[in-house]
Formats: C-alpha cells, sequence, structure tokens
C-alpha cells in the first residue's frame, strides 16, 4: 500500500512540474513580460475609426467583411474578433465585421404561381405576405399581380402584396358549382 502512496504522489508531482514547464517556459503568456495590448472595443466606430483605433493600440486590422445588419448604420463595426478587452501581443490581428445596411433583396417573378408556392417563395426571402383577391382571367388561386412589381429590389423587412385570382370574369366558384349541379339534378341544396 505504502509502495501504491508513493508513485501516486510522484505521478502528481511529475504532472505539476510539467504544466509548469509547459505553462510558463514553452508558452508564457504575454502579461508575464509586458507583451500584451488590450483590445479596444471597436463596436459602432466607423471603418476608418476602427483601423485608427487598432493601428493605435500596436495592433493590425485582418480580415474585415461586410455583413447585412437591418439595425446598424451602414459602415459601422457590427462585431470584432477578440473581442475588447481580451489580451493580444503586439501586432496581433484583429478581425471586422462592418455592417453592408440592411439586406436588399429583389422581388421573385411569381406571377401565375400557385398562391400558396408564391407566399411560402416570398416568406423565405424574408418578405411580409400581404393578399387580396380579384376577378381575373388567371386560373382562381394563381396570382394574377404583385406590389411591388417582380424585379424591384427592396431592402428588408419588405411587404408584398400578391394579388389572388378569384377565376374570370363569370366563373362559378367551384363550391357554387356543385351546389348548381345538383339542384339542376333535383336534389335539395345542403
Amino acid at each position: 500500500m505504502r509502495l501504491a502512496g508513493i508513485v501516486g504522489g510522484a505521478a502528481i508531482v511529475a504532472f505539476a512540474a510539467a504544466y509548469l514547464f509547459a505553462s510558463f517556459v514553452l508558452y508564457p503568456p504575454a502579461e508575464a513580460f509586458g507583451l500584451s495590448v488590450e483590445v479596444p472595443d471597436l463596436y459602432d466606430a466607423t471603418a476608418a475609426e476602427a483601423r485608427e483605433l487598432v493601428r493605435g493600440a500596436g495592433l493590425t486590422v485582418g480580415e474585415t467583411v461586410e455583413v447585412a445588419d437591418p439595425a446598424a448604420k451602414e459602415g459601422r463595426v457590427v462585431a470584432q474578433s477578440p473581442l475588447p478587452g481580451q489580451a493580444l501581443r503586439p501586432g496581433g490581428e484583429v478581425r471586422l465585421a462592418i455592417s453592408a445596411g440592411p439586406a436588399r433583396v429583389r422581388i421573385p417573378n411569381l406571377l401565375g404561381f400557385e398562391e400558396g408556392a408564391a407566399v411560402a417563395v416570398l416568406e423565405r426571402a424574408g418578405f411580409h405576405v400581404e393578399r387580396s383577391h380579384e376577378i381575373d382571367d388567371e386560373p382562381a388561386g394563381r396570382i394574377a399581380r404583385m406590389q411591388p412589381a417582380p424585379g424591384t429590389e427592396r431592402e428588408l423587412p419588405a411587404t408584398v402584396v400578391l394579388v389572388v385570382s378569384s377565376g374570370p370574369p363569370g366563373a362559378v366558384p367551384e363550391d357554387t358549382a356543385a351546389g348548381d349541379a345538383g339542384a339542376a339534378a333535383g336534389e335539395e341544396p345542403r
């Protein structure tokens, strides 16, 4: 039993020594040598201001991407990596995401589409959909017109009004046509 205790204790001491060697010799923290720079808070700064702040802190600007953001003004920083307050070695890289403003989407041409399919396409694209019905030469349930017109570009969120055909003039709705056929055959209307 005593031998097991000695071997266990030796293993713990060896692990602790290896951990300390790796932590302070192989991969020392930058702040141990006064070599760290705090990442500045760049949120809502313009792209030019952010670059100036990063360079002023002794860091470099890395990859910069534009992302659609309906809540942020165009040209403003909406994300950064590393986060504000984290430490980097001098010359370390800070990546930025700059707002391109709200997403702009072209309204697809859904004229003649079945109502349900047209609604699904528009909602997946990020549009709000309103519907109205009117008599039109298109078959009943098909899209006769759209407001705004297909091909128009809009910032999201935006609303598209689908004008759904009730059928051609003089067409009898299906449920009424079935009742009329029964009445002609002498059946009582239901």
